[in-house]
């Protein structure tokens, strides 16, 4: 696999982009592991019906704000073009992995994702609505094997989605002084000197 680096040539910005990174890697691997201990609960009460609907619910909510915290992370690295985080979850989904799908010269990944995984995506996300802002008796999901492990494998197509656009993905700077080195590392949590490997653990 081919890398990808995102280069700046403004300090500013690098450094914004490299605490971003690093904001965004810490918080997906907190949500993302918290998430697969809850399928795993999830999964073991499937023979008890409160504790499967319950924990299925819960499975339902946290899916998507894994990927709502993602979609963030990697506009706050480097926003699409009007990014504006009240902009609906389709426009935010779409945009923003079309920036970095694109740029990543991954494209071709990118519609197989849309064209293949999108659609139980979206209604995943129609059912978490429903469920987080109740109407009517039904809008309180019931949970099923069927739709559980609809959940659980949109969870592993988006993590591979995911893990597929950020292998090999690199921040990079540019500089034209070998003495502008010290001062854009003065954050303990930047190990890292010419360039950094994003790190996010998939």
């Amino acid at each position: 696999m081919s890398e990808y680096s995102k280069e700046f040539v403004d300090k500013e910005r690098f450094q914004k982009a490299l605490q971003s990174s690093i904001d965004y890697q810490k918080r997906h691997n907190i949500i993302r592991e918290d998430y697969k201990q809850l399928l795993e609960i999830t999964e073991g009460f499937r023979n008890n019906e409160k504790m499967f609907n319950s924990t299925y619910r819960a499975a339902l909510k946290g899916f998507l704000s894994l990927i709502e915290s993602d979609i963030y992370g990697l506009n706050q690295l480097d926003p699409y073009k009007g990014y504006n985080d009240r902009h609906s979850f389709e426009d935010k989904f779409k945009k923003t992995f079309k920036k970095f799908f694109i740029e990543a010269g991954k494209e071709d990944n990118l519609k197989e994702f849309l064209d293949s995984k999108y659609e139980d995506l979206k209604r995943i996300k129609l059912k978490r609505d429903k469920l987080i802002h109740p109407k009517s008796v039904e809008d309180i999901v019931v949970a099923s094997t069927d739709e559980f492990f609809i959940l659980k494998n949109a969870f592993n197509d988006y993590t591979d989605f995911l893990h597929f656009l950020m292998t090999d993905f690199f921040i990079t700077i540019k500089l034209n002084n070998s003495n502008d080195i010290g001062n854009l590392f003065k954050n303990p949590d930047w190990k890292v000197i010419e360039s950094i490997l994003f790190p996010i653990e998939l």
